[in-house]
């Protein structure tokens, strides 16, 4: 009996043993670190940032957007004695019409690249509408390369100017009373940003008179009294009617049915900050990369 009781103990001497040991192993195991904490994206992670450098800092830039309005000189006198329009809603060509030539405003004679450097630092990366108002209201943009020129030589030329913008008509808190005081801003800024004198009812905005964000309606508004010559702009919107629903290759074809206009009345300024055609790509957005 002594010995089975002695063996027991022994047993379990060993299995105690056994339970230290393993209990050492694991309390000589370190402890997993703690996860690092991922620091909040910054003005150097944001995809807008080169783009914006780009406008603001290159001398390419400068001469791709004088070179534009250069190009649109040289083709000038043809779209003044050659019948037609630059206009799809003016499909009558418009003979017989005093010459009108239409711009959009931002990113087209306006740059408003200091607003989207002003964004970059704050780290708004979506398009904030109150501080994009308030920008509008400082009436600080300045001119794009070569337009004030150019504008003045389509003056020399009795030729019509007309600017059809999407900044968007909106009541502010300190002008209640005033539906579009954005129309005033914008007036305001092309003549001290070198445009002169523009008389209102050559700048149209989003939502004045009821006009929706597509240009059409608004093109047919001076078609009704004048023949569209040349049609300038930053996006194919100011050029004819297409959606973000629409993706890259729908834009694309439907762009190509127009190759006469785009090489005769129809110019692109560049702007690589923000557009449409980014907003119509899906996501996410590296699928859309070509690698060969």
């Amino acid at each position: 009996m002594r010995s089975i009781t002695l063996l027991t103990l022994a047993s379990a001497a060993v299995a105690l043993s056994a339970c230290s040991i393993t209990v050492n192993d694991h309390a000589r195991v370190p402890a997993p670190p703690p996860p690092v904490a991922q620091a909040a994206p910054g003005p150097l992670d944001d995809p807008r940032l080169i783009a914006t450098l780009f406008m603001q800092r290159s001398e390419e830039f400068k001469r791709l957007s004088e070179q534009s309005y250069a190009l649109a000189k040289i083709k000038l006198p043809a779209a003044l004695s050659a019948p037609g329009s630059a206009a799809l809603e003016q499909a009558d060509g418009g003979a017989g019409k005093p010459p009108a030539a239409i711009f959009d405003v931002d990113e087209t004679v306006l740059d408003n690249s200091p607003h989207m450097a002003r964004a970059i630092l704050k780290g708004e990366r979506d398009f904030n509408l109150a501080t994009w108002d308030q920008w509008v209201g400082e009436r600080r943009a300045t001119p794009m390369p070569g337009a004030v020129d150019f504008v003045a030589e389509l003056r020399r030329n009795k030729v019509r100017v007309v600017f059809i913008t999407n900044r968007e008509c909106k009541p502010r808190p300190t002008a209640p009373g005033d539906a579009c005081p954005q129309h005033a801003d914008t007036l305001a800024n092309l003549k001290t940003a070198g445009f002169g004198d523009v008389a209102p009812a050559d700048l149209m905005l989003k939502g004045q008179n009821g006009w929706p964000s597509d240009k059409a309606s608004r093109r047919q508004e001076v078609a009704k009294t004048n023949r569209i010559v040349m049609s300038f702009g930053d996006q194919l919107s100011d050029m004819l009617t297409v959606t973000r629903q629409q993706g890259p290759d729908e834009r694309a074809a439907i762009a190509a049915r127009y190759k006469s206009l785009w090489e005769t009345r129809w110019i692109v300024i560049p702007n690589p900050t923000y557009g449409a055609w980014y907003d119509s790509i899906k996501q996410p957005v590296t699928d859309a990369l070509r690698l060969e």
